[in-house]
């Protein structure tokens, strides 16, 4: 988690990796949270992707699969 804050003017961004219990101001720590929520994100929008692709194909709808014309009729 990230906040900004200002000190004396001073706008500072501090993050905590324990949830709100102890801050750094470390810019590595502020770069490393950066890249894992990225990261995480991008993962969790594949997730999204794949659920949907799988939920498009459904095999028990008929609507969708093209019936050809020798089969009309018998």
């Amino acid at each position: 988690m990230t906040k900004r804050i200002e000190i004396h003017g001073q706008r500072v961004e501090l993050y905590s990796p324990d949830k709100g219990r102890t801050w750094s101001s470390s810019p590595q720590s502020i770069v490393a949270y950066g890249q894992r929520e990225k990261m995480l994100r991008l993962e969790l929008q594949k997730r999204f992707e794949r659920i949907a692709e799988m939920q498009d194909t459904d095999p028990n709808n008929i609507t969708d699969r093209e019936i050809p014309l020798s089969f009309i009729g018998r």
